[in-house]
């Protein structure tokens, strides 16, 4: 989170953010798909949300328990997450790719 914003919320609800669901596809990459139970993007959208299998959830966040442990964080804590690899993300048209290293 940007540092002006630093213990502010930048939307009021998570509808307001871009909705996605993502798949792994064949070649192990994985592709994200618009969710088209809701309006499409507009990119002007200060957050971004997406679906996922329980599996790819739970995983996700098996190693935040040691994490919050070690780092002694505690609730309404502020942190950073860094996602290194999506930052070669081109936004500039209609569909965004991301060379994730």
């Amino acid at each position: 989170m940007p540092k002006d914003m630093e213990g502010t919320n930048p939307v009021a609800s998570g509808d307001q953010c871009v909705q996605s669901y993502a798949t792994k596809l064949t070649d192990g990459t994985w592709k994200l798909y618009d969710d088209e139970r809701k309006a499409g993007p507009t990119w002007k959208e200060g957050c971004g949300r997406s679906a996922m299998s329980g599996w790819i959830n739970s995983t996700s966040m098996s190693r935040f328990p040691n994490f919050a442990k070690q780092y002694r964080l505690l609730d309404q804590d502020l942190y950073f997450v860094r996602t290194p690899g999506f930052d070669k993300c081109d936004a500039s048209k209609a569909v965004v790719k991301c060379d994730i290293r």
